[in-house]
Formats: C-alpha cells, structure tokens, sequence
C-alpha cells in the first residue's frame, strides 16, 4: 500500500493510539505515547523474549515490543466491544465507535509496519495458558480502571506468566493514609472503576500469586482532547520468582 493511499485509509478511521505508520503518515490518537514510552517501564531490550500484549487497542505496545527485539508478541483483545465492563450508567449512552473499528485499526497498523504481532481474541477474564501457553513479559496498560473485577483480572495474567508481569494504571495518592491501600470507585460519571494509589496496585499484584512487587514513579500522560484521562500514572512490576 502506497503512502497516500494508507494516509486516505487512516484520515477515514478514529485512532486510541498515536502510531508513526509511514514517514509522512501519523495516526491521530487520543493519546500519543511516545514522549511518555520511557515511563512505563519497559525493558528497553527484549531480545529473545515471548510477550503479551492485554487489551492491545490499536497495537502501541504491542508493536513497541517487538521494536525491542521480542521474539514473539501476542496482542489480546475483545471484538464486540458490549463485551467490556460498562457500567449501567454509561453503556447506552456512550458512542462506542472506537472500540467497534481496533480490530480495522489493528490490522491497517500491522499491515503498515510489516509486523509479525499476533492479534488473538479474548477477554482477560479468560486467559489461558492451554490456549495462549505462557510468557516472559505481560503488559497490561490503562486497563484495570475499566475493570469491575481488577482482582481476577491480575489473577488470569498470573497464569499466563512465567516471568514478570507489567501493569500500568492511573493513580490517585492524595488519600487521608496513603501509605494504606486504597481506591477511589467510580463507575457513574467516567468509566474508571477503581482508582488506587500505589499501595493497592502493589497489593493487588502480591495477592494474585506474584512474589515480589516493583513500583515506578508517578507520570503523567495527557489526553489530545484533554479531557478526563489526562493524569497520574504508575507502573509495577510482579515477579514470578
């Protein structure tokens, strides 16, 4: 596919991810990683590595894995986007456009890089090693504040890890006791169900079975638009050993 026609093909589609897909083709998404990429967390080399990808979007970190010499990327998400957590209060009235295009999104953006990332269809409640066998690095990002059940969820990327597992969250730290782990549950006017500070995330890995827990600094990535996700972040790392 030539530039031009790519740049006709992307102008007509609503990006989540901010992706360079050609020298002169750069999609618009609501957020744009790549002044950021550095604060998440990830090894800069993975050379060898099989890697997971959860709730992949548009495919950012997917293919920013494989960027980093991952042997192997797998890029997990839903399809039908009725499937995600809504809360009652937002499911109807919110336009879910962006969720109904990623799987088009995906595969314009992989066709675009030449990349070899698998794109596999499941919720991270169904993880399973006996399907999708079990990697060296999971990485979840921005995902757990759309979960009702972030417990489980953590729990079912426990399973399909045999080294480390990288989420990214964002955090609220200004609780009374913030050395408590805490959240704050919403679920009515945004959908962000749980937003914890930084001791619940790190409980939150330790109680789905990892062995030991690593915490990164608070950063911040805001939105294009500004609007309700621009704020604090945090990573932590869970080790299986």
């Amino acid at each position: 596919m030539d530039d031009e026609l790519l740049a006709t093909e992307v102008a007509g589609l609503v990006w989540y991810h901010t992706l360079e897909l050609a020298p002169e083709v750069t999609t618009v998404g609501m957020f744009d990683h790549r002044r950021s990429e550095e604060a998440y967390g990830l090894p800069a080399d993975l050379s060898g590595l099989r890697c997971l990808d959860v709730g992949t979007m548009d495919g950012y970190w997917a293919f920013a894995m494989e960027r980093r010499g991952a042997a192997e990327v797998v890029a997990v998400d839903l399809e039908d986007p009725e499937e995600l957590d809504w809360p009652a209060s937002l499911r109807r009235a919110t336009v879910k456009t962006i969720d109904e295009t990623k799987a088009i999104r995906f595969a314009l953006a992989k066709a675009a890089l030449g990349s070899r990332v698998e794109r596999r269809l499941s919720s991270v409640y169904r993880l399973d090693p006996a399907e999708l066998g079990t990697f060296d690095l999971v990485f979840c990002g921005d995902l757990l504040v759309h979960l009702k059940d972030p417990a489980s969820a953590v729990e079912k990327m426990r399973s399909v890890c045999h080294g480390s597992a990288l989420i990214v969250n964002p955090v609220k730290e200004h609780f009374p006791y913030r050395n408590r782990p805490l959240a704050q549950l919403d679920g009515i006017d945004e959908f962000e169900w749980w937003l914890p500070n930084r001791a619940a995330l790190a409980r939150l890995l330790l109680a789905a079975g990892f062995a030991r827990v690593d915490t990164g600094p608070q950063f911040e990535l805001p939105a294009r638009s500004g609007g309700p996700w621009k704020g604090r972040r945090r990573w932590v790392r869970g080790w299986v050993r």
